[in-house]
């Protein structure tokens, strides 16, 4: 019956993705305009989108190496890590969510020091301060639009995060052990300091290469796109992505970079084209995954 549900779900977020995608096709987008946005591509701009999602990479991966302070896992070598970043990427082409890749990283990790809450708490921690930074990010781009009412939606976000984790200690108090397990190996950051503000620190980073590299992709076909929005607009459709039922973000992304770069005035074609190049770049980086899990790169 579990996997009746599974299947279900995952075959929901693949039609949301597919039904989103057909909509902006058929209905939203001059299909001769979008071939000739593709003809307009400037390939000098391809090799430095890749850089920047390798190094997007390879600065999680670190990061996610300093959330390893547990004995069991100090000896786990980033490049390890590094691999399993990939193949994680690799494994969300044909998962539901942009998270679904996580899942996988964190059953490797589990796997491989034999302790199920410290890989996913781990994993948990290093995507959890990533989408904390993008929320920030996202929050200080609207201070000059909105003003006084962003400290009031960082104070939300503040209460959010200890309500969540006041959950979580409740938890931990019932039958279910493996609460008690992840919420025990979350509390162990509170000795590490240090390591917290590091991850912070590099999530800055993380977010700041993930919006050049689309920033870069718009640029690839023409447009120059505000610097100051881009920091808004692109925290704001990535979160949505961990949000917003879909495959990868397919169908879900192209509609929200249609809707948000309108209003700075990128036509719906453009916007739609730099939508498939991002993807179509991200897919051809993920290969690379694919490779590392053909080679057994994941034990």
């Amino acid at each position: 019956m579990k996997k009746i549900k599974e299947k279900l779900k995952t075959l929901f977020k693949i039609t949301v993705s597919i039904v989103l995608i057909v909509y902006l096709v058929l209905n939203k987008v001059d299909k001769n305009e979008l071939i000739r946005n593709f003809k307009l591509l400037d390939w000098r701009f391809i090799p430095l989108i890749f850089i920047l999602i390798v190094s997007h990479y390879i600065v999680s991966s670190f990061r996610w190496k300093s959330l390893l302070v547990h004995d069991k896992a100090k000896n786990v070598s980033p490049l390890y890590l590094f691999n399993l970043y990939f193949i994680g990427a690799f494994f969300n082409n044909f998962m539901p969510t942009s998270v679904g890749g996580d899942v996988y990283k964190a059953y490797m990790l589990s796997k491989k020091i034999d302790d199920s809450a410290i890989g996913l708490s781990s994993v948990f921690t290093e995507r959890f301060t990533g989408i904390i930074m993008l929320a920030l990010i996202a929050l200080l781009s609207l201070s000059k639009s909105l003003g006084f009412k962003v400290l009031i939606l960082i104070i939300w976000l503040v209460m959010g995060i200890y309500l969540g984790l006041y959950a979580l200690k409740l938890l931990s108090k019932t039958k279910f052990k493996f609460f008690k397990k992840v919420y025990d190996a979350l509390m162990i950051y509170r000795n590490y300091p240090k390591v917290l503000l590091f991850a912070m620190l590099s999530s800055i980073i993380v977010q700041v290469l993930s919006i050049l590299t689309q920033y870069f992709t718009f640029m690839a076909i023409g447009v120059r796109l505000p610097i100051f929005y881009s920091f808004l607009a692109f925290p704001v459709i990535t979160l949505a992505g961990f949000f917003i039922p879909s495959l990868n973000g397919y169908g879900v992304q192209d509609a929200l970079y249609m809707s948000m770069f309108s209003l700075v005035g990128v036509p719906a074609e453009t916007a739609v084209s730099a939508s498939i190049i991002y993807h179509l770049l991200r897919l051809g980086v993920s290969l690379i995954g694919g490779v590392l899990y053909a080679l057994g790169k994941d034990s």
